[in-house]
């Protein structure tokens, strides 16, 4: 298996950035999705408070007009709308007192019910089961007030204005809020792929035009000038500023250098090299006058040989001479002798 190092860069780079575009898209859709559902929910909310309103506005409406009998077929009305699984009108104990506990179908049946009839705080969550899959629960109170849709609570129930009257019950369906948030999340995700797909054919031609093959361009120079044979004058060629082209830019800046290091070597050499023939011819000189002075000195010796023999012969002349002299007076001395004795 190729090690990640081994891989050329723009294979890396563009898996990079790939990784990168997937997290973005995946975080994005994420965030989408929740924003999606949070908003259908805050809609599903709105649309339980309306709910309420038109329940409590038409059971208003029938006991005005006496036709309070009609409320179940009214209600079963209301529960024909496709949003709505389940909605009950549940009776108080202020109006229990006066009208009576009601049907069934009136009487709290949970612990959300009968919490919000006892402390008169709404109750709005999503829960999940078998019968009703996901939905938004909603238990709205209705409180006794003077001005309620522009009537006078206080006549009919006579009980302190605040008093909880009742509550409106109902679940509100999400099926249709998890299929409009799954069908986006699902389009986003297809626009993410059909965006990726070009997106990264474009990073892949830039990466690959404005830095592999600068990079490879500059490798191959490299190569070239390693294989020129000390050629020192051979430079990359820079097309721009970036950091290829700043590297190149140093590179020559370097062999400009090396060149001019080798120039000046080369110059120093070369005078070293001229000092050294200055030095051989003048050693040449001083050999060839040693050469002359030792014939001159040869010459001498044999001249001073010559004439210590002329000398020695002269001596030997000299000793005969005197020899012949001492002879001679002897002679001479004796030659005295005789006239003398004459």
């Amino acid at each position: 298996m190729r090690r990640l190092a081994d891989m050329p860069i723009w294979f890396r780079l563009t898996g990079a950035i790939w990784l990168m575009l997937i997290l973005a898209w995946n975080t994005m859709i994420i965030w989408e999705t929740r924003v999606s559902r949070n908003t259908a929910i805050e809609q599903a909310k709105d649309f339980a408070s309306t709910i309420n309103e038109m329940t409590m506005a038409g059971l208003t409406g029938m006991m005005i007009t006496g036709t309070v009998d009609q409320r179940d077929v009214f209600l079963d009305q209301i529960k024909e709308l496709s949003s709505v699984r389940d909605l009950k009108v549940l009776r108080g104990e202020g109006t229990t007192r006066i009208y009576g506990p009601g049907s069934a179908a009136e009487t709290a049946t949970d612990e959300a019910e009968r919490g919000v009839l006892a402390g008169g705080e709404a109750v709005i969550r999503v829960e999940r089961d078998e019968h009703y899959g996901e939905h938004l629960r909603v238990v709205m109170p209705s409180r006794a007030s003077a001005n309620y849709l522009g009537k006078d609570c206080l006549l009919c129930h006579m009980v302190p204005e605040g008093t909880v009257l009742g509550a409106v019950s109902m679940r509100i369906s999400l099926d249709q809020v998890n299929e409009a948030v799954d069908s986006f999340r699902n389009q986003i995700f297809l626009f993410a792929i059909l965006v990726s797909i070009p997106l990264l054919g474009f990073v892949v031609l830039f990466v690959r035009s404005f830095v592999s093959r600068p990079l490879s361009n500059m490798s191959d120079s490299l190569a070239e000038i390693a294989r020129g044979e000390g050629d020192l004058s051979r430079r990359l060629t820079i097309k721009g500023h970036d950091e290829i082209g700043s590297t190149a830019g140093t590179f020559n800046q370097m062999m400009s250098t090396i060149a001019g290091l080798v120039k000046q070597v080369s110059e120093s050499a070369a005078a070293v090299n001229g000092s050294a023939h200055g030095l051989s011819e003048s050693a040449g000189r001083l050999a060839e006058s040693s050469r002359r002075q030792n014939e001159q000195s040869v010459s001498a010796a044999a001249a001073v040989d010559e004439m210590l023999g002329n000398i020695t012969h002269i001596a030997s002349s000299t000793e005969d001479v005197r020899e012949r002299s001492r002879e001679s007076l002897a002679r001479s001395q004796e030659g005295q002798r005789s006239l003398a004795q004459l």
